[in-house]
């Protein structure tokens, strides 16, 4: 009865931190991703920025060049922080399912080595639209080093 009236958090809460053994993995697992989420956290207040350089200039007379590598820009800035994010809560979905324990663990193979391979890739895409001449000025203005 009392399961039923907890909140989503809340068993969420309870499945990192069972008094099992186990839990032990579960707590590393917790910290390792939300320590991605904290280290690419920058990177959303890095995206707001440029939404506002962006509404400050005239998008009008920033041309088309920087309306296309502006939002590949954004989009690399944002998915690492939300994928991290959604790897602590992808992970208490797989194991609260009904899955078999050896698809559970073949799912959490993926989130462990897929999210971080994910992280790097945005990092190089976000290195490599950063370069771009267009924009150059965001860059310079913000004392970004890629």
């Amino acid at each position: 009865m009392e399961k039923e009236k907890q909140s989503y958090l809340g068993k969420m809460f309870s499945f990192y931190f069972a008094p099992m053994w186990q839990s032990f993995f579960t707590i590393l697992y917790l910290v390792f991703f939300f320590y991605f989420a904290v280290f690419h956290s920058g990177k959303i207040f890095v995206a707001i920025k440029f939404l506002l350089y962006t509404l400050e200039n005239s998008a009008s007379l920033l041309g088309l060049g920087y309306l296309f590598w502006g939002v590949a820009f954004l989009i690399s800035l944002i998915i690492p922080f939300s994928v991290s994010l959604y790897a602590i809560l992808l992970f208490f979905e797989v194991w609260r399912e009904r899955w078999e324990t050896g698809e559970k663990l073949l799912a959490t193979i993926a989130l462990v080595v897929g999210i971080p391979m994910i992280t790097i890739l945005m990092d190089e895409i976000i290195r490599t639209v950063a370069g771009q001449e267009v924009l150059r000025e965001f860059i310079v203005l913000n004392n970004l080093f890629v």
